[in-house]
This record gives C-alpha cells, sequence and structure tokens, in this order.
C-alpha cells in the first residue's frame, strides 16, 4: 500500500511556492510520512474556465498572472487516513487563513484536494 496527498491550486507563482513551502513544513511534522516524496509542478490547461471565473469575480484584474498548480506528496507506506485527513486539512486550513478570509469573501487562491491509499503495483 502506497499513500497520497494532492492539492490543486490556481494561484500566481509566489502563492503557489508559498504554499508548496508550507506542504513541506506540514508534512515533515507528522512521523508517518517518513519516506514521502513531495512533487510540484505547473500544469498546462486549456480549459480556461478559472480565468473566466476569476475575472468575473475580481474586475479590473488580470487573470494572466494565475496559473494551475499541482502539489503531490507520495508515501510508500500505508499513513493512517486520520493522518492524511489532518495532513490535509493543516494545508487547505493555511491556505483559507492566508489567501481567502478577506471580509471581501473573494477567494484569492482556488484549491481542491483529495487523499488515500492504493496498492501498489
Amino acid at each position: 500500500m502506497s499513500s497520497y496527498l494532492v492539492v490543486q491550486l490556481y494561484c500566481t507563482p509566489t502563492e503557489a511556492d508559498a504554499i508548496r513551502s508550507t506542504l513541506a513544513g506540514e508534512i515533515a511534522k507528522f512521523p508517518e510520512f517518513g519516506d514521502a516524496r513531495i512533487e510540484f509542478e505547473q500544469k498546462a490547461e486549456d480549459d480556461y474556465e478559472m480565468h473566466r471565473e476569476w475575472a468575473a469575480d475580481h474586475p479590473g484584474q488580470d487573470p494572466a498572472d494565475r496559473s494551475y498548480y499541482l502539489l503531490r506528496v507520495e508515501s510508500l507506506t500505508d499513513v493512517p487516513e486520520p493522518v492524511l485527513r489532518q495532513a490535509e486539512a493543516a494545508v487547505t486550513d493555511w491556505i483559507d487563513s492566508t489567501y481567502n478570509d478577506a471580509s471581501d469573501e473573494i477567494t484569492e487562491v482556488q484549491w481542491g484536494s483529495y487523499a488515500g491509499t492504493k496498492l501498489l503495483k
């Protein structure tokens, strides 16, 4: 069994790098992720729906500096489900408290996440 945690982002490169750094720090707090590897990549997306949504929600702000990013943590060992959820919550809570808690209720960093365990092939 192996475990994974994935965070998908739509944000600026600076925000993505800060989130990557935070993710690495949060994962390091859990000994269960001792053999984990973190991958970070900018994704080329053909779907520009997020750009249109961003422009509609942020009049006057150009979405051109925003991109899709993928942060993936992979562990060759089975990380217990509660630990996966705790790590996932730590990262997504940080994103929301750092970027999305403004009083105007506009989401600055859009994210999605999922975590789980899979059989090794």
